[in-house]
């Protein structure tokens, strides 16, 4: 029998958590589902606690598997789902009673593609919302869809795969998967060619979904070393998806401003934070100017660009005038400007 939903929960590190995300999926006032949880060959006893909780309700099935990265282990829960919907948890998050019930419902009413609905970030401090970042409580069309797509990176619709529900067929029909090499800001190459497909799209103003802010997540690692090699592979995946649907020319300056104003400064941020030496400091901000990428928004991004905030303006000018030793005092005093992968 087809589940309404499957929801695919990775699962790495994340054995202080995983048991708060799997009793939320079970709690669910929709029944009709299924939960897979697939063991990123986890360290921790995450595939133990995953096992004991099949063993305990049938909806649940688990997948073990070697130590792929996140967009493995969420292409295996793809390939293995049977649910007329698909939906996606992160193992150190949790999500409302109400939350898979209430997006299915309106999928199903509205003959949607993807419905989403906004978030909760809980910290320490408490809880934040975030509302959705597109039109909300109104069905948008492939047309209205294609003008937001213009937008997708000032908006940031296109972040966070888990706060949205995917019709399977949608996924199939694309032949659309995670693409594996991409470790870093993985939802967002996705999900532009989700959106790019779908016919009829929908976001609810609830915040259905828990984000837990993990300090001790790799996001929030101060440096990390493959940072670079990820987010140009993330880029060179968007390039091919804008010119594959023709959308090169009407999406330039959206993604332009957008490596100016957050990934040039989480680059150079990360090449600041490096334990080496301040001579190989220098050679690297040198060579993060030379990134394709990045020569291409500066020389074609205006510092006086109306969504850049000052602090942007200064970075992106002293780019422009390539000063390596003012780049590197700026980050230096400023300090460690903070990029998690879920905002890349």
């Amino acid at each position: 029998m087809t589940p309404l939903v499957s929801i695919i929960v990775p699962m790495y590190n994340v054995e202080p958590f995983i048991e708060d995300c799997i009793g939320s999926l079970l709690h669910q006032t929709l029944s009709d589902l299924e939960i897979i949880l697939v063991n990123d060959g986890s360290p921790d006893r995450s595939g133990e606690i995953a096992e004991d909780y099949a063993k305990r309700d049938e909806r649940i099935r688990v997948i073990h598997q070697k130590n792929g990265g996140l967009s493995s282990a969420r292409n295996a829960g793809i390939r293995a789902a049977r649910g007329t919907y698909i939906g996606f948890v992160d193992g150190d998050d949790y999500v409302s009673s109400a939350m898979f019930q209430r997006l299915i419902e309106e999928a199903e009413q509205n003959q949607l593609d993807i419905a989403g609905c906004g978030f909760y970030k809980q910290s320490a401090d408490g809880r934040t919302y975030v509302p959705p970042q597109l039109d909300k409580n109104r069905v948008l069309a492939k047309p209205e869809i294609a003008e937001r797509l213009k937008q997708a990176h000032e908006t940031r619709f296109i972040w966070y795969v888990w706060r949205y529900v995917y019709r399977r067929e949608l996924l199939e029909r694309a032949n659309l998967t995670f693409d594996e090499d991409i470790r870093f800001a993985e939802d967002s190459p996705f999900n532009l060619s989700a959106f790019c497909e779908a016919e009829r799209v929908k976001m609810l103003d609830e915040g259905l979904y828990i984000y837990r802010e993990n300090p001790n997540s790799l996001t929030e690692v101060p440096y990390k070393p493959a940072m670079d090699e990820q987010i140009q592979k993330q880029y060179q995946a968007k390039i091919a998806f804008y010119n594959h649907y023709g959308l090169a020319g009407a999406c330039k300056e959206d993604l332009n401003v957008y490596i100016c104003k957050h990934q040039l400064p989480m680059l150079l941020a990360n090449a600041c934070a490096s334990p080496d030496p301040p001579k190989d400091i220098k050679k690297q901000i040198k060579h993060i100017l030379s990134y394709d990428m990045v020569r291409q928004a500066v020389r074609n991004t205006s510092v006086q660009h109306e969504k850049l905030l000052r602090g942007e303006r200064l970075v992106l000018g002293l780019c422009k005038l390539r000063l390596i030793f003012l780049i590197k005092l700026f980050f230096e005093q400023r300090g460690t400007m903070k990029g998690s992968a879920k905002q890349a």
